[in-house]
């Protein structure tokens, strides 16, 4: 009885040795790239990373009075500039600007917690095409390049006096294609 489990065991090696195959199949690869734009910005943090942030309107430091409108842009102070980028299959978009945290539909404002300040934006530094809250700016692609899109603010003349403090708001900026 051993020496026939033996053998059998012999004869399932040597078809174990034999009984060799290959198997060939093929692997998928895709990617996908849609009709889109992309907000880019040259802002960055002192080591270099970029930042999460569309840019800053900083109208500087003033009394409590002034004559004329203080003016800023967002490449004012060294803090970079507005772009898009689309691929080709984008010919145009639209750019919306809402009144921000502390406006009130009408008109865009500064706060400090309890005081406000009006400004406005504008698409030129002279202040003649303003980006009404809400209103859509439409903006042509061409072939495929970085679209700049100008945003200049206009904090109104004041002859009254202000509370020093720090004012701020923040607007969401909205992109269509």
């Amino acid at each position: 009885m051993k020496s026939w489990v033996v053998m059998t065991l012999g004869t399932v090696l040597l078809l174990a040795e034999e009984a060799q195959a290959a198997i060939s199949g093929q692997i998928d690869a895709r990617l996908i790239i849609i009709a889109s734009c992309a907000v880019t910005n040259d802002i960055t943090n002192s080591d270099g990373s970029p930042i999460g942030d569309v840019g800053l309107l900083d109208f500087g430091s003033q009394g409590p009075t002034w004559t004329k409108p203080i003016n800023a842009n967002l490449s004012d102070a060294g803090n970079g500039t507005l772009e898009v980028s689309c691929n080709s299959s984008v010919t145009g978009f639209t750019v919306t600007i809402d009144g921000g945290t502390h406006g009130d539909g009408t008109t865009r404002r500064l706060s400090n917690g309890t005081q406000t300040i009006p400004y406005r934006l504008f698409l030129d530094a002279s202040g003649g095409d303003s980006y009404s809250i809400g209103q859509q700016r439409n903006f042509a692609v061409t072939n495929g390049g970085q679209v700049p899109i100008p945003v200049f603010g206009s904090v109104v003349a004041n002859t009254g006096a202000v509370p020093a403090g720090v004012y701020t708001d923040t607007l969401t900026v909205t992109l269509d294609w």
